[in-house]
């Protein structure tokens, strides 16, 4: 009976200090999130519309340098810096049933130009993307110009979006005497 209580006691003491090592205000739930949608061009991006507005170059897969795998990625330079505008258009995303989204993703780029474009829209459905509606999106991309970079987005807020279908469009400009090489990859839309 003596040991019992002694056992008892121990294994008391014990639970007492593993609860007491974290306070109640220090500890933090982690947060899970349900992803909407997803795509970090490993398999095919058959899915994704791609639309040459101005100039020869276009949109690619690139199978090396994406993190990791493949990425997305457009440049207006070659044998020279050429006038392009080059959107890349996702797929139909369903934000029907949620209240609240945010979007992330990566990017990365090199030599001197315009910055890449991140729009939203509702109502686009195929061809000219300029005939539909597009909201500009704030997010961080990767500004140093003097090498790639894979720099994180942060959480853009797209929750004003839900309730709908809408798709993403990275819209890429150069000109005749600036072609940055944009590169992007791991899109994420989360259930928030």
């Amino acid at each position: 009976m003596k040991k019992n209580i002694k056992s008892l006691l121990l294994s008391a003491v014990a639970c007492l200090s593993l609860v007491s090592c974290v306070k109640d205000d220090e500890y933090a739930i982690p947060t899970i999130y349900e992803y909407l949608y997803k795509d970090g061009f490993e398999t095919s991006w058959t899915d994704w519309t791609k639309v040459s507005v101005t100039g020869a170059q276009e949109w690619q897969l690139d199978t090396q340098y994406g993190n990791p795998g493949n990425c997305a990625k457009m440049s207006g330079f070659a044998s020279g810096n050429n006038v392009n505008e080059d959107w890349l258009i996702s797929p139909v995303i369903d934000l029907s049933s949620v209240n609240a989204a945010l979007l992330t993703f990566q990017t990365a780029s090199k030599f001197s130009g315009n910055p890449l474009e991140v729009k939203i829209s509702t109502d686009y459905t195929s061809g000219d993307p300029t005939s539909a509606t597009w909201t500009d999106l704030s997010g961080n991309l990767d500004l140093d110009t003097s090498n790639y970079v894979w720099t994180n987005s942060g959480n853009i807020d797209i929750s004003s979006f839900t309730g709908t279908n809408v798709r993403l469009a990275f819209k890429y400009t150069s000109t005749s005497s600036a072609s940055t090489t944009w590169e992007i990859d791991n899109i994420k839309i989360l259930k928030n």
